[in-house]
């Protein structure tokens, strides 16, 4: 006898082998139980999850001899017949390659007919979607009102395809993915059934390639087996699908975590050496990174994915930010979208690894990355601040130690200046503080019945002291305010630059960004040649209230920083933000030479950090405006000489 597939032989006969997909088998167990059976229904789901199985258990349980039941006995005639297709009451139709009306019309024209041998014919249409309009129309009216003795069973991957005039005619069955723990338990019949010698990690291996499809996983153990010699390893599982495996995945991401260019590119011609293919290593290593943000961000389990259980991948959960994956899986993800232009697949991948590993490339992120760090570590050490409390030293109420503490006290009742003894008179003013005794009458404090100092005797030099300070602190503060004055901005001043960065804000960078483009179609139609002038540039730094533009070129940032058009574009950045905003336009290479500086003077461990001055020779610096001098050019003339310069525009006097 010829052999028969694993999938095929088996192929599940009872609700209870159905892997996953409770919600169904439960169901229809009860609709059967109870007689109550519907005349259509629509499966729709990924490949390989039951429909079609589930499908023939349906036929063969409406039609055993001893319905009704949940499940079909699969003893009787009618039960083994329909499993080995002798009865014809039961038609599978393909409407891949029967999706013309002619076939539909044989349809409607035979339903009337009564089955041969069981109770009902059953017409299951695979891959309905792929039927033609007309051929949807010509089934409507038999599906919506078939012969009691008929049940339509469709099946489709993309249920967005069906006709809604179908959808409600029909029961509709979402069929889910098989899990990884349903996948597997299946798998462990099969191989126990079949005698098979395989590792348990190759059964995860071979669940986690299926991608939720149980077809696709028993036709791979079957592959697998026919290639392995005695047992079942994860090598040969690797070997059949052509995937990479775990190991040699963290080799590679590790390489790039560490900044190594060359060991990554070396880990990468050894795959190639050994036959891998360069647009399935860039799947693995966007789905490897994939599981890394799953595992950073999700509360997963170690059963989930055979990679969770790696302590490399562990580290590098906690090791990465979200936002440097994201950075390594848009890289990847562009490679893979230029290899399908390429006969030439390893470039793209080796320039994809090379641009994960550069630093320039990532600068940027790594600086949000560092100085979120620090704003954290910020708060932290403000919380603790704000939480601490002054704890007074417990007292001892025993006279004799009051004594000695009164006397070991380095600010004595006699070391306050102008000290007065308590007279009569002042007996009424005196305050309460802590001692031995107090007098009942006077709430005068007492020690040995002696009263110690009234509060006028503490109020007199306490003020002369506050005097003094405040004396003192205005002085400072005078100074202190002097110090901090500062001139205003040049036009390209450092200073504006070093305040941005040293007080750089991440979220509000991110938060304007959003909308930067959103400025050109805000603006009216005066303001929208100052619009596209904002928007030509890049916005890469900020600290709320200044922010620095990027532009390619030095002339048009010269431009941009022209006193009559600043006003305006300022004008226009403080409505569309509704906030007070100053900027700085920069060349793309002043602003790297800065930001590169910024960095290595942070990473030094400077605060307060302090830049070279902007050396660039096509930079000028610009007049301020007087805006004390009426100005009487027209306003047309302006928006000339905003748009095209001073030099291009002349004015013709007229008559």
């Amino acid at each position: 006898m010829a052999y028969k597939a694993l999938y095929r032989t088996y192929r599940p006969a009872t609700f209870d082998e159905i892997a996953g997909q409770e919600h169904i088998t439960k169901t229809f167990k009860n609709a059967l139980k109870n007689d109550k059976i519907a005349h259509a229904y629509l499966f729709s789901g990924p490949r390989g999850t039951g429909k079609t199985s589930i499908a023939k258990i349906i036929a063969k349980a409406v039609n055993c001899e001893h319905a009704p039941v949940e499940n079909p006995c699969n003893e009787c005639a009618i039960c083994r017949g329909i499993a080995d297709n002798s009865i014809t009451d039961v038609i599978e139709i393909d409407a891949a390659s029967n999706n013309g009306v002619d076939e539909i019309r044989e349809i409607r024209d035979k339903v009337k007919y009564l089955p041969g041998v069981g109770k009902y014919k059953v017409y299951i249409i695979d891959e309905v979607h792929m039927l033609s309009i007309g051929a949807f129309n010509a089934l409507l009216k038999t599906l919506e009102e078939p012969p009691k003795h008929v049940i339509f069973i469709l099946a489709t991957t993309e249920p967005h395809k069906i006709p809604a005039t179908i959808h409600s005619r029909c029961q509709r069955f979402d069929f889910r993915g098989v899990s990884i723990p349903e996948m597997i338990a299946r798998l462990n019949t099969i191989v126990k059934e079949e005698s098979i010698l395989v590792e348990k990690e190759a059964l995860t291996v071979i669940a986690e390639a299926a991608e939720g499809s149980m077809r696709d996983a028993i036709s791979l153990l079957d592959q697998v087996v026919s290639y392995s010699d005695q047992k079942v390893t994860v090598g040969d599982v690797h070997s059949i699908k052509g995937t990479v495996s775990n190991k040699k995945l963290l080799n590679i991401a590790y390489a790039i975590y560490e900044n190594n260019s060359i060991e990554a590119i070396k880990q990468l011609d050894n795959l190639i050496l050994m036959g891998k293919e360069a647009p399935r290593l860039v799947e693995n290593l966007i789905k490897f990174y994939r599981d890394l943000l799953i595992f950073k961000n999700v509360n997963t389990d170690d059963v989930d994915q055979l990679i969770y259980k790696e302590p490399t991948f562990i580290e590098l959960s906690r090791s990465l930010s979200n936002n440097l994956i994201f950075f390594y899986i848009d890289a990847l993800n562009k490679a893979q979208n230029d290899m399908k232009w390429t006969s030439n697949s390893k470039l793209y991948m080796e320039l994809a690894l090379i641009k994960m590993v550069d630093k320039i490339e990532k600068q940027e992120i790594i600086i949000d990355e560092e100085f979120t760090n620090i704003k954290e570590e910020i708060k932290v050490l403000q919380d603790k601040i704000d939480n601490m409390e002054y704890i007074p030293m417990k007292e001892d109420k025993s006279s004799d130690e009051v004594s000695y503490k009164q006397e070991e006290k380095t600010h004595n009742v006699e070391d306050i200046p102008s000290f007065k003894p308590v007279t009569e008179e002042k007996k009424e003013e005196s305050v309460k503080v802590v001692g031995k005794q107090i007098d009942e009458k006077t709430e005068e404090h007492i020690i040995d019945d002696k009263p110690l100092y009234t509060k006028e005797d503490i109020e007199e030099p306490i003020k002369e002291v506050i005097e003094e300070k405040e004396e003192i602190n205005l002085f400072n503060t005078v100074i202190e305010e002097k110090e901090k004055e500062k001139e205003p901005y040049k036009t390209f001043d450092i200073r504006f630059v070093e305040d941005v960065l040293n007080n750089a804000n991440r979220e509000v960078k991110i938060s304007m960004n959003m909308r930067w483009f959103d400025i050109e179609r805000d603006a009216s139609h005066s303001n929208l040649s100052y619009a596209r002038m904002i928007t030509e540039g890049r916005l890469v730094a900020t600290d709320s209230k200044m922010i620095i533009i990027e532009y390619l070129t030095a002339s048009i940032c010269n431009r941009m920083m022209k006193p009559e058009i600043k006003e305006q574009i300022v004008r226009i950045l403080c409505d569309f933000y509704n906030k007070d905003i100053d900027y700085l336009a920069l060349p793309k290479a002043v602003w790297e030479e800065k930001s590169q500086e910024f960095i290595k003077k942070w990473k030094q461990g400077e605060t307060n950090i302090k830049l070279s001055p902007i050396n660039h020779p096509d930079l000028k610096g610009m007049p301020k405006i007087n805006h004390n001098i009426e100005d009487m050019t027209p306003d047309s003339v302006k928006e000339a000489i905003n748009m095209f310069g001073s030099d291009l525009v002349k004015v013709k006097k007229g008559e």
